[in-house]
């Protein structure tokens, strides 16, 4: 992985207006969607193929998705479900639903819930092809979107059979729990790169650091939810990011983001921009400048 320094612009706004100056048919877009304490991420690439990471803990993604979807444009490509606790996963169950979708790519374990179940049970329903994913895999979307790829950092191994209780949303120091079993990923495009990492705990960031300078990224999408028990120091000056994005909800009784995490990102001068207060986020990138957008 060839890594480009780059300056990341930041642009704040209250209103998507300017995004109209873009031309989209040149840009890779990212939004992080404000969905409460859960992910939901939606991002188009240049030749309008679409991938959707995680979709939140309720049934805000349809509107979030309606407002990018045409009515005769109901195709996803690929959905990712990083691991399938129900703040990623309850959202997808009507997405499933509702869209068609190419690919469905899984961690493979299995969690004990309703939720989880319904969700298998939907997929199997709509004869969705499942692929599960391992560490050294990638997604290339190309040619003609030369250039673009999403590399799958972990899980190292298959994880298939691996079951897990459906209170295993563990917030401890071990990660001894379905958090780490989170697939991360780096979405590359050009000079510019994002790593999404899902809710992978120290535990899975010191597993990463064998990447190296590999690693090195313009934007991290920051582990659980800002939790003290992900973004490592180490874990941060070797990702260096210029900005790191938190998808968290507003006034949760977690009292996430953390402290300790925040401080971390000021100890590597990142940018913060966060969910619960910015609401929805957009990153536009051609490759090699890139902006940022809030929404409010």
């Amino acid at each position: 992985m060839k890594k480009v320094f780059l300056s990341l612009i930041v642009i704040v706004l209250a209103v998507w207006l300017q995004v109209l100056i873009f031309n989209h048919d040149k840009f890779l877009e990212v939004d992080f969607f404000d969905v409460g304490q859960g992910d939901a991420i939606l991002i188009r690439t240049p030749e309008k193929q679409t991938m959707l990471i995680d979709g939140g803990p309720g049934s805000s993604i349809l509107g979030k998705l309606g407002d990018k979807f045409t009515p005769f444009n109901k195709r996803i490509d690929i959905v990712i479900l990083t691991h399938p606790h129900a703040d990623h996963v309850t959202g997808l169950i009507e997405v499933l639903k509702r869209y068609e979708i190419g690919l469905l790519i899984l961690n493979g374990v299995e969690i004990k819930s309703g939720v989880y179940s319904e969700f298998l049970k939907t997929a199997k329903d709509k004869n969705i092809k499942i692929l599960i994913a391992e560490a050294g895999e990638a997604i290339h979307f190309g040619p003609p979107a030369g250039g673009l790829e999403f590399d799958i950092l972990s899980p190292r191994e298959n994880l298939t059979g691996r079951v897990f209780n459906e209170n295993s949303d563990g917030f401890g120091a071990s990660g001894n729990d379905a958090n780490d079993t989170s697939i991360v990923g780096k979405l590359i495009f050009e000079d510019f790169s994002i790593i999404f990492t899902g809710d992978a705990t120290l535990k899975i960031e010191n597993q990463l650091l064998v990447y190296g300078d590999d690693l090195k990224s313009d934007i991290l999408k920051v582990g659980h939810h800002g939790s003290k028990y992900s973004s490592s120091l180490s874990f941060l000056k070797m990702v260096s990011p210029k900005a790191g994005i938190i998808e968290v909800g507003a006034k949760n009784w977690y009292g996430l983001p953390s402290p300790a995490a925040l401080s971390r990102f000021q100890m590597v001068d990142a940018n913060i921009f966060r969910t619960d207060q910015n609401g929805d986020i957009r990153v536009l990138t051609d490759g090699f400048t890139t902006n940022i957008y809030k929404e409010k």
